[in-house]
């Protein structure tokens, strides 16, 4: 919206590009919700497709970005960014390692499997500091394609919990949209 000659935003520099000018003020901090832990910070891996059809990626990381973008809405705790935690896809890497190169001390990883009409997703918490498991489980259902956006809010519901994570009927509502 800005006229020629007025310079409200970005002002332009001959010979070397942009510059924001803009004024910037620091939002002040929310305050943290009672957690018992406002250090936690967790990284959600792609989960990894078993199965030999390649179309179980798509799902695979669409479960990931359901989880990601459901514990980002939460106060205190940390999520990695997707594209960081993205880039260990297809790669062996030891979880004390990955939870170094992202700064975080939880890792939730699993693994999408099929049987003939049946779909098989494990989901594991790790503690990063130890390589050890916090929290595991098995999710079995047939294959409908009606249902699969009800399998990720059922997985994700369930990492809330095992964070520890007291969620208000307000705020369980906010994870599902």
């Amino acid at each position: 919206g800005e006229e020629r000659g007025e310079h409200l935003f970005i002002s332009t520099i001959p010979g070397r590009g942009y510059q924001f000018i803009a004024p910037v003020s620091i939002a002040p901090a929310k305050v943290a919700a009672s957690l018992p832990d406002t250090k936690a910070a967790i990284a959600v891996l792609p989960f990894v497709n078993v199965t030999a059809d390649p179309a179980y990626d798509h799902f695979g990381d669409g479960l990931a970005d359901e989880i990601i973008s459901a514990l980002s809405k939460l106060d205190g705790l940390r999520v990695a960014a997707r594209t960081s935690a993205f880039s260990f896809k297809g790669k062996q890497a030891d979880i004390r390692e990955i939870a170094d190169r992202l700064a975080v001390n939880l890792v939730l990883e699993g693994s999408v499997r099929k049987s003939a009409n049946r779909l098989r997703i494990n989901a594991q918490l790790v503690n990063a500091a130890d390589g050890c498991h916090l929290w595991s489980e098995r999710y079995d259902r047939e294959i409908e394609m009606h249902d699969i956006f009800d399998v990720q809010d059922e997985i994700t519901l369930a990492v809330v919990d095992a964070l520890k994570m007291r969620l208000a009927q307000a705020e369980r509502s906010a994870v599902l949209k």
